[in-house]
């Protein structure tokens, strides 16, 4: 490190615990704590982490400027959720338990209660956990318990990491989705605003902000902008889990029909309006419960007709807000960031607007991605203290940020499984190889090089198969990932052909799956496993070569042999599990799945024999 570097190590503790190391600006490596501990979503300390983006870094703790931690204090329910690790482990049973057991009679029956921590399991609840907790008492006042906890959460990046606590600052929440959405991406100037919105973001969850000389400055926000919150207590509504499968309802939503989506968008319409002056959508009518409230008023209501109509209210009233955001700042090019960003449905009408020229959606917007955030604000912080322009940070340059492994880890996790004595393995696999067996009808699943960041693998952690194979959807549905028959695969598209593709005329490029576009008539064939069956439309990657040269490449091979430049693409894991990260967890999967291949660096295993001809 030089002595003139300036480092920001990043921790976020609740779902999605996250952690990303920032040097002058450049997000050097981000993983999530998930990846390590094989808890899908999981919360608290993300030490591993931390120590992970340290190591990959060649950062020593006395190299750390400054250490991100986000949210000065935790609410005692809040910090109840991190101990309890309740976006994580809560079933949907859990989930319903909460909400009868302590909402309702809180909020609608107007009951004096004992404590959500108590109500929900107490100190037999806690689960694993790096913190030391000794002192921490949970029935003490509210102001006593956040300061404690801070305290506890300072001690122990101080105690496992080394780094002294008087070198944590604490981030907000809801800001860091700004910087994030603002830095990553390689838009600069004074004619763009940057909208977020989320279901829990502290002073807002959802704010509109600008680019100033003294920084990112904060022009309108509100906390009532609910509709994240609406979309998690339907999911729960709909018998799903919160906080995981609100995915799942914008996939089933455009299955259903117009008349039930009709009845049920009657229920929705009311509930928000428009205020001109926050900038925000804010509540007409304020429920006094969401999920008790809906499950009221949805009785006699179809499953689809629900979906369909909370996918439209969201449709409706993001359009709305982002036609006022351009209105009173007259800015026409747009960043947007926050949990809700992750609707990639409601992104697309967004981009389509005639008010919009473009929009700018980074990698992974929802919470985990707030460690990238927080580095650019302190970064931001550091170079105006210093008299320079924050405009020069760098953008984020790759999305692939987490953990790889040598050849020698490769062969160690094959022997450990005993996978050389069942199965097929050739060394020397390259993409031509590869290209020919996806050709074919293979599914090949990939652990090579660095592990991407956030929610949706990019090419390094994937499954990939043919595009336009007919079967391949539901051989992938029901021998390898086990999930809904509704939800549509995605593809990898080669930059030069996106605009063949797609109905793209803004040219809008979104590299990491965070956008929805139309695909082109000609073209529903040749892509159809890739494809929104309910509307024709397709959550692109879309691949510049400098930006993962091996897999642009592999696919520049299947595109010679099959006339298709993309492949299908999805995260690389089991429902419900977290996506692979090392060669152990890659063939542990592969073993409970019926996974055609897995592709490790270059060592290709394989159920059945690769032929000569796939070599010439």
């Amino acid at each position: 490190m030089k002595k003139k570097d300036f480092v920001v190590l990043s921790i976020y503790e609740v779902h999605m615990a996250s952690a990303a190391i920032l040097i002058n600006g450049e997000v050097v490596a981000a993983t999530h704590e998930e990846r390590f501990s094989r808890i899908k979503m999981d919360a608290g300390l993300p030490y591993k982490s931390a120590l992970f983006c340290m190591k990959e870094a060649g950062v020593r703790p006395e190299d750390v400027n400054v250490v991100a931690m986000l949210n000065e204090s935790y609410s005692p329910n809040g910090v109840s959720d991190i101990l309890f690790k309740r976006q994580a482990t809560y079933s949907v049973q859990d989930w319903i338990d909460e909400n009868n057991r302590y909402w309702k009679p809180r909020l609608i029956e107007k009951k004096q209660m004992e404590s959500f921590f108590h109500i929900m399991g107490g100190y037999e609840r806690i689960q694993n956990q790096y913190y030391g907790l000794k002192d921490l008492d949970m029935d003490a006042g509210p102001g006593e318990i956040s300061e404690t906890f801070n305290n506890i959460r300072k001690d122990a990046v101080e105690r496992l990491l080394c780094i002294s606590k008087k070198r944590i600052v604490f981030v907000p929440h809801y800001l860091c989705h700004h910087y994030h959405a603002y830095y990553s991406g390689n838009m600069r100037g004074r004619d763009i605003a940057i909208m977020h919105m989320e279901g829990y973001g502290g002073k807002y969850n959802s704010a509109v902000s600008i680019p100033t000389n003294s920084g990112l400055k904060v022009i309108g926000g509100t906390d009532e902008s609910d509709l994240g919150r609406l979309y998690t207590w339907i999911t729960l509504l709909m018998g799903m889990k919160p906080y995981h499968h609100e995915y799942k309802l914008m996939g089933l939503a455009p299955y259903a029909t117009k008349s039930e989506v009709e009845k049920s968008f009657k229920v929705f319409e009311s509930v928000f309006k428009l205020d001109n002056d926050k900038l925000a959508i804010v509540y007409n009518r304020r429920p006094s419960d969401l999920y008790f409230f809906f499950l009221e008023q949805f009785r006699g209501h179809r499953f689809d007709g629900i979906t369909g109509a909370l996918q439209s209210i969201l449709e409706k009233w993001i359009i709305e807000w982002t036609k006022l955001v351009v209105e009173n700042t007259k800015c026409r090019r747009i960043c947007y960031g926050g949990g809700v960003a992750m609707n990639v449905k409601a992104n697309m009408l967004m981009s389509q607007l005639d008010d919009v020229d473009y929009l700018y959606v980074p990698i992974s917007p929802a919470d985990e991605s707030n460690v990238i955030g927080a580095g650019y604000w302190l970064t931001e912080k550091n170079i105006l203290r210093n008299g320079g322009n924050p405009d020069e940070i760098p953008p984020l340059k790759s999305p692939y940020l987490g953990a790889k492994f040598m050849r020698q880890e490769v062969y160690r996790a094959l022997n450990d499984y005993g996978v050389n004595e069942k199965y097929h393995l050739l060394e020397n696999a390259n993409q031509k190889l590869v290209a020919k067996l996806i050709a074919e009808g293979w599914t090949v699943a990939t652990c090579r090089g660095r592990a991407e960041f956030g929610q949706r693998s990019l090419g390094n952690r994937s499954i990939l198969a043919n595009p336009s194979q007919p079967g391949i959807v539901n051989k992938i549905n029901k021998q390898i990932k086990y999930r809904d028959f509704w939800m549509p695969f995605c593809p990898t598209i080669l930059m030069e052909d996106q605009q063949l593709y797609l109905e793209n005329p803004k040219n809008i490029i979104s590299e990491s799956m965070t956008i929805a576009f139309p695909v082109k008539n000609s073209y529903l064939s040749k892509l159809q496993n890739v494809i929104h069956s309910g509307d024709g439309t397709a959550r692109p990657q879309i691949l510049r070569r400098e930006v993962n040269p091996d897999y642009y490449d592999l696919i520049k091979k299947f595109k010679s042999i099959t006339n298709i430049g993309a492949l299908l693409n999805t995260s690389f894991n089991l429902h419900g599990e977290p996506v692979v990260n090392s060669p152990e967890d890659a063939i542990k999967t592969f073993l409970k799945t019926d996974i055609d291949a897995v592709w490790l660096e270059d060592i290709l295993v394989s159920r059945s024999p690769v032929s000569s001809d796939h070599n010439e």
